[in-house]
């Protein structure tokens, strides 16, 4: 099966959509790159669930759909069921997984017999199985432990909000999961995350610094880009955008709090929240009870197609998470010329714009005055700092700086291996 017009056979799960959200979209980059140079992929997926179809003219690359009759079938009765069967649907979620991370493992060793791979990688995920004799790459979408702590730091707000049961269901949740990561990371001999924040907890969780790189994910900077939009006086109301997922340690509390505090102080801001409460639900009453409805804007989500004309639309994308390994929707305003605000354990704030602002302190008070700066900031020096934000960017994401370092780790995983 080999064929020496491609550089190295690879096996490589990840999930993969050009137009997707922000790591399937940054996988699909990753991959169509490796193929642009070479390198021979075999994709598996689960059933056709993961199909990159943009990607199908590329014939080095070879999509290996797996199914599974039994665990088809029950899917199918889940999704006839009213909301998809609730819970149940997100039981069987992780039981299906397991059956089919197992059946790819064993997939990928078999077909390694012909295709002599020269390693595995995993995008988004650490390795769930092993191919003897060839070094596993896994690029991590978070550290491990991380969202566990951050959900008993904020107890007493998630409790408030959601009940002592949904407390009590993360804590079993993460308490398992946990369990399982420890069993599972000694696949990866190579390990890919997306700052030093996240490096530094890797090696808390006991893993070897000599087996962490760092990348961040690559952005399409063709897509995301500047654009020219009318600004009006200094005097003009102020956006701020919250784009991502909502989850406890992200901080949506933390900012309305500190957004109302601004509007008491009768600042002229307004605030747009799009975003999915993944879990801790409750989280929901704190756009409900907003004291200020008419300044803030709530949406579930937005196609990823429209995203740089509301990134070019807004005036400073506001990330205030604990914890963050790498949030791309900092790297894609960046992209577009617009500045951000991150909290100090933020890890994208390895790669932002020196004019960009990180608070000190997850406090009220730490948060609306580094908004309060970056709005006076922003009045007198707009065009230096969309320039800079932009130059950032094409410094840190462009993809084939990100794949050229990326083969770099393919090559210290080779030599390791060899020697």
């Amino acid at each position: 099966m080999d064929n020496p017009a491609f550089k190295q056979r690879i096996a490589c799960y990840t999930l993969i959509s050009k137009n997707a959200g922000s790591l399937a979209s940054a996988n699909f980059l990753i991959v169509e790159e490796l193929l642009k140079r070479g390198y021979e992929i075999d994709l598996y997926g689960i059933g056709n669930f993961n199909y990159p179809e943009e990607l199908s003219d590329y014939k080095n690359l070879h999509y290996i759909p797996l199914r599974i009759a039994p665990v088809q079938y029950i899917w199918y009765f889940l999704e006839k069921l009213p909301q998809k069967g609730g819970k149940l649907y997100t039981i069987w979620a992780k039981i299906s997984s397991a059956i089919y991370f197992n059946f790819i493992g064993k997939k990928a060793n078999e077909n390694h017999q012909d295709a002599k791979y020269k390693f595995t990688l995993f995008l988004g995920l650490p390795a769930f199985f092993r191919i003897k004799n060839i070094p596993s790459i896994s690029w991590l979408q978070g550290t491990f432990q991380t969202e566990w702590e951050s959900i008993k730091k904020l107890k007493n707000t998630i409790i408030s909000l959601c009940g002592i049961k949904e407390y009590l269901i993360l804590q079993a949740f993460y308490t398992y999961s946990n369990m399982v990561n420890r069993r599972i990371y000694k696949f990866t001999d190579i390990f890919i995350c997306g700052s030093e924040w996240s490096q530094e907890n890797l090696i808390l969780w006991g893993l070897d610094k000599k087996n962490i790189k760092i990348l961040p994910y690559p952005i399409d900077l063709n897509f995301f880009q500047p654009k020219s939009v009318e600004r009006d006086n200094k005097d003009s109301k102020k956006v701020f955008l919250w784009l991502g997922r909502i989850v406890p340690r992200k901080r949506l509390d933390l900012l309305l709090e500190a957004f109302q505090e601004l509007l008491k102080e009768n600042y002229n801001v307004h605030l747009i929240v799009i975003g999915q409460f993944s879990y801790a639900k409750g989280y929901k009453k704190l756009i409900k009870e907003f004291e200020f409805p008419e300044n803030l804007h709530y949406q579930e989500n937005i196609s990823r197609l429209d995203v740089p004309e509301l990134m070019n639309s807004v005036d400073f994308l506001i990330q205030p998470s604990e914890s963050e390994n790498f949030g791309s929707s900092v790297a894609e305003a960046l992209c577009c010329g617009v500045p951000v605000i991150l909290g100090n354990t933020n890890g994208t704030k390895d790669f932002i714009s020196s004019s960009s602002w990180i608070f000190k302190e997850y406090s009220v008070k730490s948060l609306k005055e580094i908004m309060q700066i970056a709005m006076d900031t922003i009045n007198e020096k707009r065009t230096e700092i969309s320039l800079e934000a932009r130059t950032t960017a094409e410094k840190e994401f462009d993809i084939v700086t990100v794949v050229d370092n990326l083969e770099n780790i393919f090559a210290e995983a080779l030599t390791k291996l060899n020697h």
